[in-house]
């Protein structure tokens, strides 16, 4: 195995890339990866059409959303550069043997292609994007709560991730199987593939770990929720600009909204008027997964905390009807709203000034949860805590899920509840 990184990125972020028409292989400001892709066909003679190939997957699957097209994009790009740079065949060569070789690479790749922090792809140099050296296709990092834990202690602060440290998560390693089977049936459909070997890899890879012990979702505890709310309303009562981070959590848990739902999007700005009253109930739209719209149901108690957000930035108690202002005030004046990175760091904020507050009032353990959160908790801890109150199809239709069994499986764990009391009273 080459211990030496020779590669480069192949493809540019989301925007750059659907910019390009789509019969453009390459793009003009980017010279280094037509040269790239070139070099590559002096052992791999179909690497320029491996790449053709990948580029029109890209763009035909992953348009909609640009977290799909990141996840294929990463997936794609490593798999074409160890095709190319390692294992020297093209991707529509590969047989099962050779998908095993990759599965291998990725659960154990060289040193030399693990990096230990995220890098752009490309710098702009005199007009031209040139490959980031620091950039690699394998990263290791430290957890989030390793990362928080070394600002806040100083006896750690030392630590720093190591390229040594790096191992696949098993969700990782499930995603691989399943992004490369999605590229396979393209390329299959493009008759550039002889068949889609993937399922038949992942069935007797030994890299798999079948693990029923902890199939649960990620939620905070009722203790963890009070501390985020009373913490982030204490704050936001000293400091107005914290009645943003106030409205973005409560929305977040009350209406089950992924980050994305309330971000700044090409297809979707979220506005005050999505807010809306039928009689004496009121609902919010929502644009969620799959391009699909939704109504959410609108609690009467979070109608405090929009009337509190409303007259923080000036407007009247509750939205009026189509009313076109933001949903989230954007911190730049010229922009329709706040992207989802934003959101993602202001409740970060409210989780990290939570867990200062458990650890000064001693509850440490569930302050160190805190600080391994992310926006994505408080959905589920929204829906959790609700599913004892509401009928399983209204939270089921709130939460946007396209079947009842889903909603049943990551929120009642009837069973689990069931062998945990049967088993509590064992005497040793």
């Amino acid at each position: 195995m080459s211990q030496r990184f020779d590669a480069m990125p192949l493809f540019d972020s989301y925007r750059p890339f659907y910019a390009l028409d789509r019969g453009e292989l390459f793009s003009e400001d980017a010279p280094a990866v037509k040269n790239f892709v070139q070099s590559m066909a002096s052992s791999v003679p179909e690497a320029i059409i491996d790449y053709r190939h990948v580029k029109d997957f890209l763009w035909s699957k992953c348009r909609r959303s640009e977290a799909t097209y990141n996840a294929f994009r990463s997936e794609s790009e490593r798999f074409l550069l160890w095709a190319w740079c390692i294992h020297c065949k093209s991707i529509a060569m590969m047989k099962k043997r050779d998908i095993e070789a990759y599965i291998d690479f990725v659960v154990n790749p060289p040193r030399s292609w693990i990096g230990t922090q995220v890098c752009r792809r490309f710098l702009v140099n005199n007009g031209l994007k040139e490959a980031n050296k620091g950039w690699r296709p394998f990263v290791a990092k430290l957890s989030k709560a390793e990362r928080k834990e070394s600002l806040r202690s100083p006896s750690v602060s030392d630590i720093k991730p190591d390229t040594g440290d790096y191992a696949l998560a098993q969700k990782s390693l499930r995603e691989v199987f399943s992004n490369l089977s999605v590229l396979y049936n393209h390329l299959v459909e493009e008759d550039y593939a002889f068949g889609n070997v993937i399922a038949a890899v992942k069935k007797a890879s030994p890299h798999l770990i079948i693990d029923v012990s902890n199939d649960s979702v990620k939620r905070l505890s009722a203790l963890q929720w009070e501390y985020v709310l009373e913490s982030t309303r204490a704050k936001a009562d000293e400091d107005p600009t914290w009645e943003r981070h106030l409205f973005i959590v409560a929305s977040m848990k009350s209406l089950y909204l992924r980050v994305g739902e309330l971000s700044c999007r090409p297809k979707w700005n979220p506005k005050m008027g999505d807010f809306y009253r039928e009689e004496d109930d009121w609902w919010f739209i929502v644009f969620g997964k799959g391009n699909k719209k939704r109504k959410v149901s609108v609690p009467v108690d979070f109608l405090d905390y929009l009337r509190r957000y409303r007259i923080s930035r000036g407007l009247d108690g509750l939205p009026a009807v189509g009313e076109s202002s933001p949903l989230l005030h954007p911190i730049r004046k010229h922009n329709p709203g706040l992207r989802a990175r934003t959101i993602a760091i202001l409740t970060q904020e409210a989780f990290d000034l939570a867990s200062e507050k458990m650890v000064q009032d001693g509850f440490e353990d569930d302050a160190k949860v805190l600080l391994a959160t992310s926006t994505h908790w408080l959905r589920h801890t929204g829906a959790s805590m609700d599913v004892e109150s509401r009928a399983l199809k209204d939270l089921s239709a709130d939460l946007g899920h396209g079947k009842l069994s889903t909603t049943d499986k990551e929120y009642v764990h009837a069973d689990d509840k069931e062998r945990a009391a049967s088993g509590r009273t064992r005497r040793v």
